[in-house]
C-alpha cells in the first residue's frame, strides 16, 4: 500500500523562525530574475539572500504585518510575507537602513534602492494586504506547502474585506495567480534588470479559498 503524501500545515511565524525564512526564501529563490538583479556575483548570493530575507521578517513583516510559515515533518519549508494594511512604522526604514550596505554593497546599493523604488510607484493608493514574498524549498515543490500559505492569505484578506497586490518576476507564475482572481495591472522594468508583473486582486474573486 502506497503512503499517502504529507502535506504542509501552516501557522503563524515566531521570532525563532526568522533564520529558518531567510534560508527557505533565499532557496525558493535561486534562479529568480530579481533575486539575481539584486546579487549580480552568484557566490555572494545565497549568503546575502538569507541575510535580507531574514531581515525582511525579522525587522519589518514580523514586528509590523503578518509572516505565515508552512511545516512538513517539523521544519519550516515555505514562508509568507505579508504587509498589513492597519500596521505602518516610518522606523522601519532606519531600522533596516545599517544593514543594508552590508547585504547589498556599498556600490550596488544605489541601484537596488532604485529598483525598489519603482517598484513602490506602482503600489496601490487604497488600503491593501502586500504580498512581498512567498517562497517553498525547491525540495518540498509538490506538497502543497506554496498553495496553502496562499490560501491562508486569500482567506483573512476576504474577511477584511481588502485587495492583495504582489509582484512577479516570472511570467510563468502569473497563471498561477490568475487561478486565484489575480489580475496583471502593470509590467515593471527595474534599471538594467528584469521586468516584474503588478497584480492585484480584489476580496471573493477566482478560486475559493475554502
Amino acid at each position: 500500500m502506497v503512503k499517502p503524501r504529507v502535506k504542509a500545515s501552516v501557522r503563524d511565524a515566531r521570532t525563532t523562525d526568522v533564520a529558518a525564512i531567510g534560508h527557505v526564501l533565499s532557496r525558493a529563490f535561486e534562479g529568480d530574475p530579481f533575486n539575481e538583479w539584486m546579487f549580480p556575483d552568484p557566490a555572494l548570493r545565497p549568503a546575502r539572500s538569507r541575510r535580507l530575507y531574514a531581515l525582511e521578517a525579522g525587522f519589518e513583516y514580523l514586528p509590523h504585518g503578518r509572516v505565515e510559515v508552512a511545516d512538513l515533518d517539523g521544519r519550516v519549508v515555505g514562508a509568507a510575507l505579508w504587509g498589513d494594511p492597519d500596521a505602518r512604522d516610518t522606523w522601519v526604514a532606519l531600522r533596516v537602513a545599517p544593514h543594508l550596505p552590508g547585504i547589498f554593497g556599498m556600490r550596488r546599493l544605489p541601484t537596488v534602492l532604485k529598483g525598489l523604488k519603482r517598484l513602490e510607484e506602482h503600489f496601490p493608493r487604497g488600503p491593501h494586504w502586500y504580498l512581498a514574498e512567498l517562497g517553498t524549498d525547491p525540495d518540498v515543490r509538490g506538497s502543497g506547502a506554496g498553495k496553502a500559505l496562499l490560501l491562508s492569505g486569500l482567506e483573512r484578506a476576504d474577511r477584511s474585506g481588502l485587495p492583495i497586490y504582489l509582484e512577479s518576476s516570472k511570467a510563468e507564475n502569473l497563471p498561477f495567480y490568475e487561478r486565484f482572481g489575480f489580475r496583471t495591472t502593470a509590467a515593471i522594468t527595474v534599471p538594467g534588470g528584469p521586468t516584474l508583473y503588478a497584480m492585484s486582486r480584489e476580496p471573493g474573486a477566482g478560486e475559493s479559498p475554502a
